[in-house]
């Protein structure tokens, strides 16, 4: 029996074993018809032989016809988005869309090594060897019908993380990889998504930024003098008789390098993969200056973060350290990187993070990250230099990153203009 027809569709009620239900039926935009049950009708039998209204308050699981006309529209709106989807793109998965993310991200965004890495660990499938993996995106997602992720189940995602032992920045990271990956699937040439769910989700608010931590330059000799006496090195285990001359050496080498290391990224701000990037074809001791050219990313050569050369004041202190660096036996020429391994390499990362802090314990020194030597640089050269100056010797895209070192400034005035306030 045909209850009413309107223009979406028509609202029929049909039985089963004896129990009612409402079903919609439509044609689509291709004029195909369409039919979808929808759920118990709340109806019972009436002695014409039809269907009247129960008496009652709906229970919960039926539907009466106001709330069955309210589904229809939703199922038709839903199966109509569905037709919008690329033919031959209606049974993507969501894993479909990340691969497709990446490749637009690696060659027509040209995102670096290290960026891609960190989106890769958080997108990692579930898996059984190794370290265990966190793949919260993938264990909630994979494996699901792209078109059939809805603003609910994201934010269902969310609220479930929100309650994990992470902080609020974790989550909107989260969150704003999903939207990425969902607005890249809206493009036509992708998989042509009407709506990206992720829209649809709120940003957790945010703790303010931590206050930035700097050296003292008497700290910086501190421990750049420790890592020159080899005292940032584990112990070998072996007594000096074992080592050669020629082993001796090329370890004093290293620790020399280290120290110069320390110094040379408290005196330019340079970030830990520009230094490891670092050629002495970058380094002009005649002219007191060192180009920021390139920078290490995931192990490979890359551009800077600002993707921009920049020419950076080299200080007496940093120009010293690297005259000595460059007595060295080997890797003196242009092209050979000014911090490597003893086969001429750059160096590695963690490496230098782990003897950094070694030297700061052995220099009694309360230990802090590599990256706050690049802070302390800040914090001392917008006391001498201008905004404007100290914007374009650290390679900052925004002013307002480099406005963060301004608390270091001196303004000598301050105490005498809260005195006589007080007076």
């Amino acid at each position: 029996m045909e209850v009413d027809l309107r223009e979406a569709g028509a609202l029929i009620v049909r039985a089963h074993k004896g129990m009612p239900f409402y079903e919609a039926k439509w044609r689509d935009a291709t004029r195909k018809q369409r039919k979808r049950r929808l759920g118990r009708a709340w109806l019972e039998p009436d002695p014409d032989g039809g269907w009247r209204k129960r008496r009652g308050r709906v229970r919960d699981g039926f539907l009466d016809e106001k709330r069955a006309y309210r589904e229809m529209s939703r199922v038709i709106a839903e199966v109509e988005a569905e037709q919008q989807i690329a033919p031959g793109m209606r049974e993507a998965r969501f894993e479909d869309a990340v691969d497709i993310w990446f490749e637009h991200l690696e060659f027509e965004k040209r995102a670096k090594p290290s960026t891609l890495s960190g989106y890769r660990s958080l997108l990692a499938r579930p898996g059984h060897s190794g370290k265990k993996r966190r793949a919260r995106i993938m264990r909630e997602f994979g494996g699901h019908k792209l078109a059939a992720i809805t603003t609910q189940d994201i934010q269902r995602f969310l609220a479930r993380i929100d309650r994990e032992p992470i902080s609020a920045r974790t989550v909107n990271i989260h969150r704003q990889v999903l939207h990425s990956i969902f607005e890249h699937a809206r493009r036509s040439d992708t998989f042509g998504l009407r709506d990206n769910p992720v829209a649809g989700t709120t940003k957790r608010p945010e703790e303010g930024t931590e206050p930035i931590e700097i050296f003292e330059p008497a700290e910086i000799r501190a421990i750049a003098d420790a890592a020159r006496s080899g005292l940032h090195r584990k112990p070998s285990g072996y007594t000096h008789s074992v080592f050669s001359d020629k082993t001796e050496a090329q370890r004093q080498r290293d620790n020399d390098q280290d120290a110069a290391l320390f110094i040379v990224a408290g005196c330019t701000g340079l970030r830990m993969g520009e230094l490891l990037a670092l050629r002495w074809s970058d380094v002009d001791l005649k002219g007191s200056m060192v180009m920021a050219s390139r920078a290490m990313s995931a192990g490979k050569e890359a551009s800077t973060k600002s993707r921009r050369f920049r020419p950076i004041p080299l200080a007496d202190q940093a120009a010293s350290a690297l005259r000595e660096l460059q007595k060295r036996p080997a890797f003196r020429s242009r092209q050979d990187f000014v911090f490597c391994r003893p086969n001429g390499r750059p160096l590695d990362r963690s490496g230098v993070r782990k003897r950094f802090i070694r030297a700061q314990e052995a220099a009694n020194v309360r230990a802090r990250r590599f990256h706050d030597l690049r802070h302390t640089f800040g914090s001392l050269a917008i006391q001498q230099f201008d905004l404007i100056a100290v914007k374009d010797m650290m390679g900052h895209s925004k002013l307002t990153t480099t406005e963060r070192y301004l608390h270091s400034k001196p303004r000598p005035d301050d105490v005498a203009k809260l005195t006589n306030i007080f007076e």
